[in-house]
């Protein structure tokens, strides 16, 4: 089916839309809307939150010493005694930042001369633990007068502090969430955990979090003044600390993803030229753009292989940059309100799960949309087509999904900013940042963008890795392979004169497999939304449990076999193991019927409405009994019990066959 809008041409096929031949064209379209959309990075009550230049009148010019000069660390009593003037502890949390956000600049002021005076010597305060948990140098690069080493800073030690903070109450939630918990209150004191919900816990304060992680940055937009209160702050966190055991957590996994294939060579004045023309760069975001690029000098050549730490801190600053860029095009393309390319502080910022989602609900608002009227047209149902897709290409798109949004995919922009990884290897923080600069050279004029044609191409070509309908087909065809060794040891031991005993549970399971096996394998569609996405998890791992079940015995077989014609096995044994050969046949046919019923179930799946999704109580059930069973049919293989595994494999197939007659899968 083809489609036209705005944008050009698209195709839609199994679901995904792929750019027609001449819808690269579409593109300049958006690059003259792109070059005169430049909505400033800070919304005005942004701005004036991070003023620091303001009068006022109602807090004192010249505040009592509530850092201690040597440790730069926060005297609790001075400083709470001083929040107790300005801010009654009766209002809710949000009013107390708002009336607390004056009082903050002035202790923000504060530190930043306290720092001053002690010249190069800041790093004496940094108390032992503080240097185990910051990398060397972390915490001084917020000191940085150089932007690019400030925003890298701001980066990393504001998603280590979220750690850090997490530790204390055990669980991974959001900072804000966890500055709400009384454990956090009582270790750290009450006055510094208000100054935190001011930089990071509220909207209506700094919000330093979700303006860094968010893509609102640039190389000046966060003072060195509020740095130097984060670095104070930090420094006094770590000293309330220093009796507090942690219990350890396991090892982060490192971001990776194998068998990448190499892209064209980009040189660094390449890279400049497509950031200095790309119209998706915000221009206050140039100069951090062009400072990466120096950074990411080592990326460019492949020769060179980073530290893994560099690694995650380039990827980090990344992410920030390309994020915003994305937003804008959301933006543009979506006919969104304008406000969300800048940092409101009124309310939390679109996500990337909600920009790269299949449909945008027209209910919300869209005060930008008139402005945008040449891209914007609203379709006949309640939900408007995302046409991001069209303006990137399936290839890129594959490639930001594997990257930002499949679950099983490595999630990136998550990890990072809650720090849930140690480290991104060399070839993934590569492939990031190249796939970052095709995208911006979608946006460039046509004389550059013909020059980095190869780099645009590569991605063209790219086909999702992550996505759960190929992790599903990939279980499945490793479960043929374990099918076809189990057919090939039973024809190699058909050779041997041996009688094996069927098992009772045979007859019965051989009658449920006729009816099984008349399942037809659906049609399947190639793009999922959000709300399917606990489903396929379900369907994942259940396929990683029939896995280990298959490939668990195929082992047995081969072991088994192996003892029995060097003449090893005992009579108990030997007789073992005609039973598992008598019943080989009725298992190899059990795992090709589950085949067939996963791919029934994702044909149910891709049927459902997300209206259904919630009421659809009944499916999930026996999605989470089809686990369980495969779960303990593991443990049977490695203990030999067959009899268990047929009784196990019997209640298995049931469940799915009565599913299908009761309508509750749906038939092709």
């Amino acid at each position: 089916m083809i489609l036209n809008n705005a944008l050009g041409k698209y195709v839609v096929m199994d679901g995904l839309r792929y750019l027609d031949a001449d819808a690269s064209q579409s593109n300049d379209h958006l690059n003259e809307i792109l070059r005169t959309f430049n909505p400033s990075l800070f919304s005005e009550p942004i701005t004036k939150i991070m003023c620091l230049d303001e009068s006022l009148e109602h807090i004192p010019q010249s505040l009592p010493p509530l850092l201690d000069p040597e440790t730069l660390v926060f005297i609790e009593p001075a400083l709470l005694n001083c929040i107790e003037q300005v801010t009654p502890t009766s209002l809710d949390l949000d009013s107390r930042v708002i009336s607390f956000i004056p009082l903050c600049k002035r202790i923000a002021l504060q530190c930043h001369d306290t720092i001053l005076t002690k010249s190069t010597k800041v790093d004496a305060s940094l108390t032992p633990l503080t240097r185990s948990i910051w990398r060397s140098g972390e915490l001084l690069q917020l000191l940085s007068k150089v932007g690019v080493e400030r925003s890298l800073a701001l980066i990393t030690v504001i998603s280590r502090l979220e750690w850090v903070i997490s530790y204390l109450v055990d669980r991974r939630l959001y900072l804000k969430d966890n500055l709400l918990s009384n454990c956090v209150r009582e270790i750290l004191g009450p006055g510094l955990v208000l100054v935190l919900q001011c930089l990071f816990g509220c909207v209506k304060g700094f919000n330093l979090k979700n303006l860094t992680w968010h893509g609102f940055l640039s190389s000046s937009n966060v003072p060195k003044e509020i740095c130097s209160l984060l670095y104070c702050t930090i420094c006094s966190v770590n000293s309330r600390l220093t009796t507090k055991s942690f219990k350890k957590r396991p090892s982060s996994p490192i971001l990776d993803i194998p068998n990448l294939t190499q892209c064209p060579d980009l040189s660094t004045r390449t890279c400049q030229t497509i950031i200095k023309n790309s119209s998706l760069i915000h221009p206050e975001q140039r100069a951090l753009w062009l400072a990466f690029i120096e950074l990411s000098t080592p990326l460019l050549l492949r020769s060179q292989t980073l530290d893994l730490s560099l690694n995650k801190k380039l990827s980090s600053l990344n992410l920030v940059l390309l994020q915003h860029c994305l937003r804008r095009l959301w933006v543009v393309t979506s006919g969104s309100d304008i406000g969300r390319c800048s940092a409101q502080n009124t309310e939390f910022y679109i996500t990337l799960d909600e920009m790269f989602s299949p449909e945008i609900p027209l209910n919300v608002p869209r005060p930008g949309a008139s402005y945008f009227s040449s891209v914007y047209t609203k379709s006949k149902s309640n939900e408007e087509e995302n046409v991001l897709l069209a303006s990137l290409g399936s290839g890129t798109f594959h490639a930001l999904l594997d990257l930002l949004i499949h679950g099983e995919g490595l999630r990136m922009r998550d990890k990072l900013s809650h720090c849930e990884c140690a480290d991104v290897s060399t070839a993934t923080s590569r492939h990031l940042l190249y796939l970052s600069l095709a995208i911006l050279a979608r946006f460039c004029d046509d004389d550059v963008k013909s020059m980095n044609i190869e780099v645009i191409s590569h991605f063209d070509l790219y086909r999702h890795r992550f996505h759960p309908l190929n992790l599903i087909l990939d279980s499945l065809s490793s479960i043929d392979r374990s099918v076809g060794k189990l057919s090939g040891l039973v024809k190699e031991m058909e050779n041997l004169d041996l009688e094996p005993k069927k098992l009772d549970f045979v007859e019965e399971l051989e009658s449920l497999l006729i009816n099984t096996s008349v399942i037809s394998e659906p049609s399947m569609k190639l793009f999922i939304g959000q709300a399917k996405t606990k489903y396929y998890s379900l369907l994942l791992q259940i396929l990683r449990n029939t896995n280990s079940y298959s490939t668990e015995l195929v082992e047995v077989c081969q072991n088994k076999s192996e003892l029995f014609r060097q003449r090893k096995l005992r009579s108990r044994q030997r007789q073992n193991f005609f039973n598992l050969l008598g019943s080989l046949p009725v298992f190899m046919r059990s795992l090709a019927a589950s085949r067939v019923l996963i791919y029934h179930a994702v044909f149910h799946i891709e049927s459902l409405e997300s209206a259904e999704f919630e009421e659809n109580k009944e499916f999930v059930k026996l999605l989470k009994s089809s686990l369980k069973c495969f779960e303990n049919l593991v443990t049977y293989v490695g203990q030999c019990k067959w009899n268990e595994i047929g009784k196990f494999l019997i209640v298995h197939h049931k469940n799915w066959i009565s599913a299908i007659n009761s309508g509750l899968l749906l038939k092709e």
